[in-house]
């Protein structure tokens, strides 16, 4: 359940937060550069969360980081209210219909990227920590870490191809980042310790970013 419910807050603001972008950038290139710029937040975010988790758990306790991260949660609504003061805005025109957007091609292939460009950071979080216990025998900090080369390169990734996608197109920066993260899942389970993890993950990582 809390899973779930952090997945369902997770979206609120992901499509939010990016409309809100697009509606404030019309332009193409300002839309891409400001994108990049969030989601860099994002890649930070990723980026101290393992280590955070993994030393926290280790060295104060399990359910110091979740009351953490419950307060910063509560802070950062508290200052979305008053930096964006949302209100409703009701315009006569309404947008496509949902029906409308599915059948859209473009819209069918940039989601079929995202879904499997995501499908492999997201069997790693829940399996190479557990693969790093029975076979490195690693401890909690150590699960976490393996997970920093992956966010570097992501907040690297997203801040580079924002606005390079625009010049060699963006088809290109996808079909590249998918085979990049193809061939690192590959090498993944031939690792035999944390030091031979960094490349691959960072190859994930910055592959996302694109």
């Amino acid at each position: 359940m809390a899973r779930s419910l952090q997945g369902i807050g997770s979206a609120f603001t992901s499509v939010a937060g990016m409309g809100l972008l697009a509606d404030k950038y019309p332009d193409d290139r300002e839309r891409g550069n400001s994108m990049a710029i969030a989601l860099g937040g994002l890649a930070l975010g990723v980026l101290i969360g393992p280590p955070f988790g993994g030393i926290m758990y280790e060295f104060i306790g399990k359910s110091a980081p979740f009351i953490i991260l419950a307060m910063f949660a509560l802070l950062d609504g508290c200052l979305q209210l008053l930096v964006l003061q949302p209100k409703v805005v009701r315009e006569e025109q309404e947008g496509a219909s949902l029906l409308t957007l599915i059948r859209d091609p473009y819209i069918i292939v940039a989601a079929g990227a995202i879904t499997f460009a995501n499908i492999g950071i997201a069997i790693l979080e829940p399996s190479l920590p557990l693969w790093m216990m029975d076979t490195m025998e690693s401890s909690n900090w150590e699960q976490g870490a393996a997970f920093l080369p992956a966010s570097i390169s992501y907040l690297i990734g997203t801040n580079i191809f924002g606005p390079l996608g625009h010049r060699m197109g963006r088809w290109l920066a996808s079909m590249c980042g998918l085979i990049i993260i193809g061939l690192a899942l590959l090498y993944i389970p031939m690792a035999t310790d944390l030091s031979e993890l960094i490349v691959p993950n960072a190859l994930i990582g910055f592959a996302i970013g694109k």
